[in-house]
Parts: structure tokens; sequence; C-alpha cells
């Protein structure tokens, strides 16, 4: 693993909560949910790009956090993230390559707007 940290980029915090890291994950449609294995969901950090991604809503409750590119506080992902008690970063603009297996950390102490920071990225 990396030991520095890099600013991935930001955007609109559901709840403030504490600071959360874990490993990303892409989930782009039904296939990759389908595909997961449920001991990997309590460090998951899942990256999705709408805001209405309800696909998600089997293992929604097992994820660490979810951050979404799409999306407001109204979207379906922010209600059923809300309903869960979930933490996620709606509207997120990322402004580098955040792959599978990534260690991010998302700052979420401030009740508007939330960090992505890379931490490291895992080795095969």
């Amino acid at each position: 693993m990396t030991s520095s940290a890099a600013h991935a980029g930001t955007g609109v915090n559901l709840f403030a909560t504490e600071d959360i890291s874990g490993i990303a994950r892409w989930f782009e449609d039904t296939s990759d949910v389908l595909s997961i294995d449920d001991d990997d969901l309590e460090d998951t950090i899942a990256f999705v790009h709408k805001g209405g991604m309800t696909f998600l809503s089997p293992i929604l409750p097992d994820l660490k956090a979810i951050v979404c590119t799409a999306g407001s506080r109204e979207s379906h992902l922010a209600i059923l993230s809300r309903e869960s008690a979930v933490p996620c970063v709606l509207a997120a603009t990322i402004e580098v390559d955040i792959p599978d297996g990534a260690q991010v950390r998302l700052g979420l102490s401030d009740p508007e707007k939330a960090t992505i920071d890379i931490a490291g990225s895992v080795t095969e």
C-alpha cells in the first residue's frame, strides 16, 4: 500500500458522521451487485454514477458507504441510504481515476460537503 493520501474529489454529504475509510468498488449495473461476495461488503465503499441506482438496494445496508457522481438529497439512493444509515456522498466530482480496490477515505464531518481521498491502492 502507498502511504500518502491524494485528493480525489468532493461532493454533497448526505449526513454528517465520522470520516470513513474503505475499499472502492464501482457498480455499473445489476450484474456487478450479483457478482459481489457478501464477505467483502463490510469494507466496501460503493461508487455509482446515478442517484436512482436502486439495484444497490439488496446490498445497501451492508455497505460501508456510497459515492455517487449524480443525485441529490431527494434521489432514491439518498432516501435508501438515509433509511439504512449508510453514509452517502452525492453529486461527487471525481478529479482522478479511482480504481476498484483502491483504499479511499471519505471526509464526512461537514454536514454539507464531503471530501474523497485515495489513501492507497491494493496490491495484487
